[in-house]
Order: C-alpha cells, then structure tokens, then sequence
C-alpha cells in the first residue's frame, strides 16, 4: 500500500466511525442543551435545581463510560481478530455489570434525595426552593438511569464494531421526543400541565425509554455478525476469561468514575461561592458540550482504530495512526477553541430570563475553556484513546488521578472557601490540573507503552 493509499485508508476508516459518533455526542448533548434553554425560562433557582439534579445523572454516565470503555478494549480488539464468541460474552458481563450500577444509583436517589441536594447547598443559607425543585426533578430522572444503561451498553457493543449510524439514528429520534416533551410539559402547552422541573424530567424519562426499546429491537434484527450477541455464549464462560476483563476493565472505571466525581465535587466546592455560581458552572459545561462533541468523536474513533489494528497485530499502522491522532488533536483543539472564544457572547444570551450576573460569568468561564482546549484534546485522545485501546489502563488511571485530585480539586476549595476571588478566575487556576496531566500523557504515549495485542496474551 502506498503512502498515499494509506492516507486515505486512514482518513476513510475514521469519518466512517467519527461522524456518526460526532452526531451522536452532539445529539445528546443537545439532549442537556434543550432541556437547560427551556428550564432557564423559569429563572436562575430552577437552573441551579436542574444543574444539581442532573449531576448525578451525568456522574452515573461518566461511571458507565468507564466501565464500558475499559470493556470495549476487548471488544474492538477481538472485532479486529474476527472472535464473535468472546465479543458477545464481553457485552453480557459488561450489561450486567452497567445495569448494576444504575440500580444502585437509582435506589440513592429515592432513598436520599434532599441529603444529595444539600450536599451542594454547604452556604450559610441553603436555598430551599432549590433544593425542593431539585428533589422533585431527582426521583423522576433517577428512573432512566435503568433505560440510559441498556442503550449505552448496546451503543458501546456497535461502535467498537464500527456500526455506529443507527444508534446514532435512535438518539435522534430520542431528542426529538424528548423536545417535544419539554415543549409541552415544562410549560403546560397545548392543554397539558405546566409541570415545571419536573416536566424535563419526565419528558427525559419517556424519551430514554423510547430510545432503549429502539436499540433492542437493532440487536435483535441487525444481519452483522459481531452484534448477534447470544446467551448461550455465557455456557462455557472463563472465570479466567472474566478476571482478564475486569483486570483491564476497573482501571478504566475507576479512572472515569474519580473523574466524574471530581467534576462533582468542583460543584460543591463552588457552593461555596453561592447557589448562582453553581447555575454558572452548569450552563457554562451545558454550552462547553456542543464544542466537546468533536474531541469525544475523535477520541472513541481512535480507540476503535488503534484497538482494531491491535488486535489484528498489525503494531506498526496502530504506531503511525498514534502520531497522526496528536496531530488532529492540535488542530480542532485550537480551531474549536478559538470558534468558543470568539462567539461566547453570542451564545450565552440566548439562554432566557437569566441574571445579567450569571450571563457575564459564563461568558467568562467560556472563554477561559476556550484557552484549555487544545490540551484538554490532546489529554482526552492519550486517555480515551491511545493508552486504552493497548490496555495501558492503570497509568492512564494514575495521569487522571495525580492531576485531578492532586492538584484540580484542592484548588478548587482552597480558593473557593478561603479566598474572594470571583469564580471565573478560580476556573482558571483549578485547569491547571489540564496542564500536568499533559505532560504524563505525552510521554507515555511517545514511549509506544501501551502498544499490546491482548487478544494474544494469556
């Protein structure tokens, strides 16, 4: 194969993965957008409600991409060596373990709704209203976790296959109803009742189940062999087998799982500060989304790559592929940056009957992202997709950890809690964490580390 063959043998294997993904993150991000573009209609308490409520459902997803990422290793490398048996017994483990969590996650939320809430009212004078409208929209959005984890799990199984068009269809359709909804339950329009918070949780609720029954019915029609994933492939299960999964696995989990919480408890931290700095954030990550979607594509896309080409034994194209991966990392890091930078008071506006306080503030966050982003890119290819797709999981654990909670979250309360700063400056500092966990990254990634064929290992 020539130089030139190869260029685009490289290029057509990664739009054919990244633009269905590309429109499957922007859809459900969009999914966050129009849920907080319709709730910021009602004022800054119900934001704040909605963002708080909406934490735990994005810490359960943040826990799932963990532990369905660290599966999807073996599923991408075992697509790669043509072993359709090993691909459906790594999804049951992998459903069966997601779906684990999601009831765990669920049974929190009806059992401890107002301690989760107060945990991000730590102020002198928690806001009650928040924290009631927050409790209403947590006992209903907790019942999709179930439904969000089902469709999840088969998404993931797709993608490593490189089948990726029609669950992206399938959240289309999804975001569809769950506008629709909104429209007419948040508001009460057309005759329906005005449910408030509560509407964009039911409206999310019926939309996700929608979705997972659509995702069922595609494993269960679907002609590609890697996606007929049978029960009977569980009779002659390793326990070998299993421990090697979860070996690699739990790194990744843990990885995602430290991570979301950090970012959780950012939000606590920033409580501190008040119940309107907590709207802040939650918007300014809400918006940060939309520009996001690219580097998640581009991340999962090159996960998939590499771990194909892994499995498949063929180190020396999953070698170049690496290097050619950084190089796209700069480029959308600083072109997506730079579009952020420049339209952030043009997007921030159009979010309804919000204090002139809260818009300036996020504006500001917007931008100082805008700043980050050609290192968050370059850091989210090394984690999600260079060191997993080889299995090098535990230093990419170590990386997310030693940079996060060793220097983002202690940041974060020390200059929250002792200091006035205003909250876009703290943001600034507490991205410091980007910085070291580039550096760890880039190095490993340069050592080829994590270039492992594990369908190979015993």
């Amino acid at each position: 194969m020539t130089a030139k063959e190869k260029n685009q043998h490289f290029y057509q294997t990664l739009f054919k993965i990244a633009i269905p993904i590309f429109f499957s993150q922007l859809l459900g991000s969009l999914l966050g957008i129009i849920d907080t573009f319709m709730v910021t209609k009602l004022g800054d308490d119900a934001l704040s409600a909605v963002g708080i409520g909406s934490q735990f459902m994005f810490l359960l997803s943040i826990v799932l991409f963990g532990l369905f990422s660290g599966f999807g290793i073996f599923i991408a490398q075992y697509y790669g060596s043509k072993d359709y048996d090993n691909i459906s017994k790594v999804f049951y483990v992998m459903l069966i373990t997601g779906l684990s969590f999601a009831l765990i996650f669920l049974g929190i939320t009806q059992l401890f709704p107002r301690e989760l809430l107060t945990l991000f009212n730590l102020n002198d004078s928690p806001n009650q209203q928040v924290i009631e409208m927050g409790i209403a929209y947590l006992r209903i959005i907790g019942f999709s976790f179930v439904t969000m984890t089902v469709s999840f799990a088969i998404s993931m199984l797709a993608r490593n296959v490189q089948k990726v068009l029609m669950p992206s269809i399938f959240q289309a359709v999804g975001v569809l109803i769950n506008t629709g909804l909104n429209y007419l339950l948040i508001g009460g329009n057309l005759g329906f009742p005005k449910m408030g918070v509560s509407g964009a949780a039911v409206a999310t609720l019926v939309s996700s189940s929608f979705v997972v029954v659509l995702m069922i019915g595609y494993l269960y029609f679907s002609r590609e062999r890697a996606l007929k994933v049978k029960l009977s492939s569980l009779k002659n299960m390793s326990i070998a087998l299993i421990k090697k999964w979860y070996k690699t696995s739990i790194p990744v989990l843990i990885n995602e799982s430290f991570w979301g919480l950090g970012m959780t408890v950012y939000l606590i931290a920033y409580g501190f500060i008040g119940e309107k700095a907590v709207g802040s954030i939650y918007l300014s990550n809400q918006i940060n989304s939309l520009f996001w979607v690219a580097t998640i594509s581009v991340a999962n896309a090159s996960a998939v790559m590499l771990g194909n080409k892994l499995g498949s034994n063929d180190l020396d194209t999953a070698r170049e592929w690496e290097v050619r991966f950084r190089k796209l990392g700069v480029t959308f890091g600083v072109v997506l940056g730079s579009i952020l930078f420049i339209f952030a008071p043009v997007i921030v506006p159009l979010f309804g009957s919000l204090s002139i306080e809260v818009k300036d503030m996020v504006i500001m966050i917007l931008r100082i992202y805008a700043v980050y982003a050609p290192i968050k890119f370059l850091n989210a290819i090394f984690i999600v997709g260079t060191l997993r797709s080889g299995g090098d999981t535990k230093f990419a654990l170590f990386a997310e950890i030693f940079s996060l909670w060793g220097i983002g979250v202690p940041l974060a309360f020390a200059l929250s809690y002792f200091t006035d700063l205003p909250l876009y400056m703290i943001i600034l500092f507490v991205n410091f964490e980007e910085v070291g966990k580039f550096v760890l990254c880039y190095r490993r990634s340069a050592s080829g580390k994590w270039i492992n064929n594990l369908t190979m290992e015993s």
